[in-house]
Parts: C-alpha cells; sequence; structure tokens
C-alpha cells in the first residue's frame, strides 16, 4: 500500500486511491503573499493607533477629545476597534469581525503638557486621517517624537520657572517690584526640586508639601523685613504648580460626560489643593515656632498696609505695565510647557492670551467677587480667536489657547486664595482645612466658568 502525504522537491504530494485504480497527484503552493502583507498592513496600522494614543497622552492632548480622535483615526485606517480612555491609561481593543476574535492592549502612560510636540503629533494625525502621509512613515516619525529630548535643557527650564512666577506677581498677586524680584530664585527653587523629586519616584507625593512648605517660610522670612508682601510671595512662588488644569480637564470631562475620568481629575484636583494648602500652612506654622512672632502682613492678602506712602519699587504695579507683564508671562508660560521660541505660533497665542486677560479683567469691575463669571468671558474670548485660527490655518487650536486658558486660572487664588488655609491655621487650627475646602470650591467655580 502506498503512504499518504509523500511530498517531492518541487512541493507536488502523491496520495494512494482508495479504489486502488492508481496513483494520483496534485500540487499546492505555500500561502499567497498578499495574505502576509494584508496581515503586516494591519498590524503597522495597529501600530501606529498605539503610538499616536501614546504620543497624544504624554502631550497633553485634550483628555475629552483623545477617545473621539483615536476613533476617527480608526475609521480613516479601517480599523475596528473599541477604546476605554482613564487618566494615565488607555485601553484599545482591536476587532476582527471575519474570525471574532479581539486583542487588546493596555498604554500606561503619565499625562503632561508639551505644545511643541502635540502640535507636531497632531499634524501627523491630520496628515495620515486626510491620507497626505503613509502609515508606515507617519509611525516612525512618531517614534522618534515620543524618544526626543525635552525642548529646553535643565537650566533653561529653570530660569523659565523663576520668569514665570515674576510676571505673574502684579496682575494676579498685587505685587510690587521687589515682590516680582525676589519671587524669581523661589520659583527657580520649585523647579529645581521638582526635577529632583521626580527622580526619585518614592519621593514624587511629597513635591507639593515640601516645595509650598519652603516656600511659605522664605516668604515669611522676608516679610518680616518690611519690604516685601507675604501673600504675593508666597502665592506667586507656587504659581506653576497650581490645580488648574486639572480642574478644567476634569470640567470638561464632566461636560462631555466622561464621568469616570472627569470625576476622578476633580476629586484628585481637590486633595491636591488641600496639599498646597497644607503645605503653606506648615511652613507658616514652622517659621512661627521658630522665631516666636506671627508672619507680618500674613492676612492682607493686597498687602495694603504695607503699600502706605511706599517708594515705587514696594508699591503695587501699577495695571498700565500689565501691557508688558501680561505678553512676559504669555511667553514664559508657552515656554514651561515646551514651546520654542522661535515657534511661529508664539504670536496669535500671546495675542490671544492678552485679549482674554482684558475680558477677565474689565468683566471683573462690573462682576466684583465672581472670579467664575469673569473667567468664563476671558475663556470665551480666548476659545473663540483660538477657533477661528485653528480654522484658517488648519493648526490645533488647543495649542494656541492652552496658554491664555491658564492665564485665567491664577484667579483662583485671588483674595488670599490658598493663603487662607494658611493664615487661618495659625489662629483657628482645627478649621484651617475647612478654609481650604472653601478655596478648592473657588477653583472649581473658576474651571466651570473656563468649561
Amino acid at each position: 500500500m502506498g503512504r499518504r502525504g509523500d511530498c517531492n522537491e518541487e512541493g507536488s504530494r502523491t496520495e494512494a486511491d482508495p479504489l486502488g485504480s492508481g496513483v494520483r497527484s496534485f500540487s499546492f503552493t505555500p500561502s499567497s503573499p498578499q495574505i502576509t502583507k494584508h496581515v503586516a498592513d494591519i498590524l503597522a496600522r495597529q501600530d501606529f493607533i498605539l503610538k499616536l494614543a501614546t504620543a497624544m497622552m504624554k502631550f497633553g492632548a485634550p483628555s475629552h477629545r483623545v477617545d473621539a480622535q483615536m476613533q476617527a483615526t480608526a475609521r480613516a485606517l479601517d480599523l475596528t476597534c473599541q477604546m476605554v480612555y482613564l487618566p494615565g491609561l488607555m485601553l484599545i481593543s482591536f476587532g476582527d469581525p471575519a474570525t471574532h476574535t479581539s486583542d487588546t492592549k493596555f498604554l500606561k502612560q503619565e499625562n503632561g503638557l508639551e505644545l511643541s510636540k502635540l502640535l507636531s503629533a497632531h499634524m501627523l494625525y491630520w496628515n495620515v486621517v486626510h491620507d497626505r502621509m503613509a502609515v508606515g512613515e507617519a509611525s516612525v516619525l512618531l517614534e522618534v517624537l515620543l524618544n526626543s529630548k525635552p525642548t529646553y535643557s535643565f537650566w533653561r527650564s529653570i530660569l523659565i520657572g523663576g520668569l514665570c512666577s515674576a510676571f505673574i506677581q502684579p496682575s494676579a498677586f498685587a505685587g510690587s517690584f521687589i515682590d516680582c524680584l525676589v519671587s524669581i530664585p523661589l520659583g527657580m527653587l520649585l523647579v529645581v526640586v521638582q526635577v529632583g523629586i521626580v527622580k526619585m519616584n518614592g519621593y514624587l507625593l511629597l513635591f507639593e508639601i515640601v516645595i509650598t512648605m519652603v516656600n511659605a517660610f522664605l516668604a515669611a522670612a522676608l516679610a518680616a523685613t518690611g519690604h516685601f508682601c507675604f501673600a504675593s510671595v508666597a502665592s506667586g512662588s507656587v504659581v506653576l504648580v497650581l490645580p488648574g488644569y486639572l480642574f478644567l480637564a476634569g470640567s470638561l470631562e464632566l461636560g462631555n460626560r466622561a464621568v469616570v475620568s472627569g470625576s476622578t481629575r476633580l476629586v484628585f484636583a481637590i486633595i491636591y489643593s488641600l496639599m498646597l494648602g497644607f503645605g503653606l500652612s506648615i511652613g507658616s506654622e514652622v517659621y512661627i515656632r521658630v522665631t516666636g512672632t506671627s508672619i507680618r502682613g500674613s492676612s492682607d492678602y493686597t498687602c495694603s498696609a504695607l503699600r502706605l506712602d511706599a517708594p515705587w519699587y514696594r508699591a503695587t504695579v501699577s495695571p498700565y505695565f500689565y501691557f508688558l507683564t501680561i505678553p512676559a508671562y504669555t511667553l514664559s508660560l508657552a515656554a514651561r510647557n515646551g514651546q520654542p521660541l522661535e515657534e511661529l505660533t508664539r504670536l496669535p497665542s500671546c495675542l490671544f492670551s492678552s485679549t482674554g486677560f482684558s475680558a477677565n479683567y474689565f468683566s471683573g469691575r462690573v462682576f466684583t467677587g465672581r472670579p467664575d463669571i469673569t473667567s468664563t468671558f476671558g475663556s470665551f474670548v480666548v476659545g473663540v480667536l483660538g477657533g477661528i485660527y485653528g480654522r484658517f490655518t488648519r493648526g490645533s487650536a488647543f495649542v494656541v489657547i492652552v496658554p491664555g486658558i491658564l492665564l485665567q486660572l491664577p484667579s483662583g487664588m485671588l483674595q488670599g486664595g490658598l493663603l487662607r488655609q494658611a493664615s487661618d491655621s495659625t489662629t483657628q487650627g482645627r478649621n484651617s482645612f475647612a478654609s481650604g475646602y472653601s478655596v478648592a470650591t473657588q477653583l472649581i467655580s473658576v474651571s466651570i466658568g473656563l468649561s
């Protein structure tokens, strides 16, 4: 009896005839190259989706729009997938309707904000969706973008942090000229501590408490000289760690019915603001215990008593100088968030930010004590201008409006802000956290106005 399955060198195969009428032969070919190419093409498109999602989370894309952008990309690439977005985590399930199988990927990426790289990732996404760039080429460019170095070196980042603390003083915290100067080293210290603690993951949760405690102690020591305003220096020195962006992102997500991620961000932002107030209260209390004296002007949030008959360098900076400080703060804040100085988006970003601040400032004269309403006017102007810019330039409106939106957020610390918790801790003790919750509520009202 003949053997089944004998193969010759040419790929022919013999098989015995069950009726004994002889041996018949047939030939076969390996799997079609087109099938292999098709599978490889699908894997390449899935790889681009994964890299794009990682880039959007890493560079700070609007969290309430990440899922929509990924779905639009999947439809353009003819992929079937489902996505679930959580802060710092995205679950992507690729499905195959023909075989009824799926492949689920977990992407864990800390959220950041780098405007220049976000714009580059957005342009790659736009070119692929509109069939102007091949998926393979875009995937390679995304890989290069994800592995690129920070926009600014460590020393430049330190200087930018100091400038942000100085330029926000006059418009947000009624600072004087010397208050602005002394805030520069304190803002630089914040960046140094932040970079140092980020390298030590075990101490990352202590950053907010440590830096606010140190800056509050130093601000109290400076206020004791009678030349500096405690409220201005302490508030301006920690402006870069305000949780305003967290409140804004959480409010936008809740407004778009993203309940899980939105509520998570808002709860974390409330606890974060309490931690900042707790750090300020610790620094103030330590200063009082060490020196045995109270903090000079701790409850005078505008330092009106200190400004009486003061020379020009100790007086509150005139609002006419806002024409210089607001654009300067916008440029510094954009640089802090990874936007190079030579980018053309700097000019419209600076213009939109200044226009939004003007709307906020003048509406504040009408709606006194209502930062939620004034922030609504300011952010509405910034949003409209950003939308017009994005429509005519085909660029990312989000990149140019972020500095203008973040400029509205320090108003949550006006009239004392987080310093209420610090000052209350020295006089009322147990009621300090109640004032901390009131500050968190104020920041929420501002963020709702922004959203």
